[in-house]
């Protein structure tokens, strides 16, 4: 089998699966939230770096459908990456895969699509949160960085560092928004945990966590 041909096979399994766990868990939280409509919830607006965000992604779903749709004008923008680094952007898509099913079982009704907080927050510590703030964010690192390896074009490579750039400045908001909500107790969590990697110390401060 021609190896372009089994890169864009693999993308495609490792897109499909991706895109359907994420439309699985959030038609779940949606359907709950139809039955709860009393339910009160606090959005935050993403500002300059939800809009540059959102160009980032319909920048790299663009480049995909071309790069599935029509390869040889993909071709035209095609970086020399060596086979072994396209099998690295493999290994990293099939890695977030199991990441964002644990992510998704662990915030529960916890989780949006939007920066928000809903009636009873409590700020999730169990699974990936333990050590991470954000392995949501870090998910999407992930399978950009992948899509990025794997397509080996110049406008995926623009559009991708775009979307990985943006998630900083987000993280940054969401992190104001919690702290709003929650103060000292928030700000204690963010001590003992990484942005999107764990801390390389654990913090050695025995506190209670929230469940």
């Amino acid at each position: 089998m021609n190896e372009e041909l089994l890169f864009q096979i693999l993308l495609l399994l490792i897109f499909g699966i991706f895109a359907t766990i994420r439309i699985y868990y959030r038609s779940k939280v949606a359907r709950k939230e139809s039955q709860n409509k009393t339910e009160t919830t606090r959005k935050q607006s993403l500002g300059w770096a939800g809009v540059l965000l959102f160009i980032g992604i319909i920048g790299m779903f663009a480049s995909l459908i071309i790069y599935f749709l029509i390869p040889l004008l993909s071709l035209w923008f095609h970086l020399p990456f060596p086979s072994f680094l396209r099998w690295v952007g493999v290994i990293l898509g099939i890695s977030a895969l199991p990441l964002i099913t644990w992510i998704h079982r662990t915030l529960g009704r916890y989780y949006g699509a939007e920066l928000r907080v809903i009636d009873e927050h409590v700020i999730i510590t169990a699974g990936p949160y333990s050590r991470v703030r954000h392995p949501m964010y870090t998910v999407f690192i992930l399978i950009t960085l992948s899509i990025l390896l794997i397509i080996a074009n110049l406008f995926v490579t623009i559009f991708a560092l775009l979307i990985i750039i943006m998630l900083y400045p987000i993280s940054k908001r969401e992190e104001r928004m919690l702290i709003t909500q929650f103060g000292d107790q928030y700000r204690s969590y963010m001590q003992r945990t990484g942005r999107f990697l764990p801390p390389l110390r654990r913090h050695k401060q025995n506190e209670n966590h929230l469940k």
